[in-house]
């Protein structure tokens, strides 16, 4: 359902007079929950418009993307609030800030704001997002999200959302197993994170290498870290293979101090600096 109407002003927003409506009828709203152990998506498609959907990946706090079929909304920054129903009065607006709408009318909006659409959602508020439309055009551009059957699609979101592994490929690569100073041993969070590192491999059967990257702080001399980097390092593939993973996956490198990340002039620099990474590759 596509209207033109005269808009409501919210409170501190200087938006258009008129605004080019997308919204769904109320009887054709339909949810669809989708989804595995590395991400679910909820989504809802808005007539005339395109799609609206929270996706939550593993590891991370869900966002909400919206993807026109046409780029109906000119690209820069656009309003967003938790619109109120026509059939429920004494209710406000609620504005909850700004995203960017992208080349190619594509959003993507911030798990801050997308936990306040979600939670809207399960007010029976309709997330709305607001822009100018192209040059030339007297209108805006106005996108809402119906709440109606959203009990039910949270339901089998929050379920899916249970299914997810507790990490994402990105995050596993960039969270260091760190060290004491001289250490070569695992403590119980490193092993912890290798069991989610493990995890991982189980459910995904894409992965077809593992890279192990041991590092050290500049204490010492230069040949005494590169071999603390090499026993780190080797120490990570060890927990890996005794726990049936395929040692020829596992590609061992060991550098040393030579890539520090903090200044090695402090305590807490040279923790950071006694580190191994672990990076899963698709091949």
């Amino acid at each position: 359902m596509v209207r033109l109407y005269l808009a409501v002003p919210l409170i501190g927003l200087a938006l258009p007079a008129l605004a080019t409506t997308f919204e769904t009828r109320m009887e054709d709203v339909q949810w669809a929950v989708e989804g595995d152990q590395f991400e679910c998506r909820l989504s809802q498609t808005v007539t005339g418009y395109g799609e609206a959907a929270f996706v939550r990946r593993a590891g991370e706090q869900p966002t909400f993307q919206l993807k026109a079929w046409d780029s109906l909304m000119r690209p820069g920054s656009a309003s967003l609030y938790n619109g109120v129903p026509p059939w429920r009065h004494g209710s406000a607006e609620r504005y909850l800030g700004e995203a960017v709408v992208q080349q190619g009318a594509v959003m993507s909006v911030p798990y801050q704001q997308a936990g306040q659409m979600l939670a809207g959602l399960a007010g029976g508020l309709h997330p709305t997002i607001q822009r100018s439309g192209w040059a030339g055009s007297a209108a805006s551009v106005r996108v809402v999200v119906s709440s109606v059957g959203y009990q039910q699609a949270q339901v089998d979101f929050q379920q899916c959302i249970a299914g997810l592994l507790p990490m994402n490929i990105d995050q596993i690569a960039t969270t260091p197993i760190r060290f004491a100073s001289g250490a070569r041993t695992l403590d119980q969070q490193a092993r912890a994170f290798l069991d989610v590192v493990l995890a991982y491999l189980e459910a995904d059967p894409g992965i077809k290498a593992i890279e192990v990257n041991g590092h050290s702080d500049n204490v010492g001399d230069r040949l005494s870290n590169h071999e603390l980097s090499r026993q780190r390092a080797l120490v990570v593939q060890a927990y890996l293979v005794e726990h049936g993973v395929d040692r020829d996956m596992i590609k061992v490198r060991f550098h040393g101090g030579r890539y520090p990340i903090a200044d090695n002039r402090t305590q807490a620099g040279r923790e950071r600096n006694r580190r191994v990474l672990v990076a899963l590759d698709k091949g």
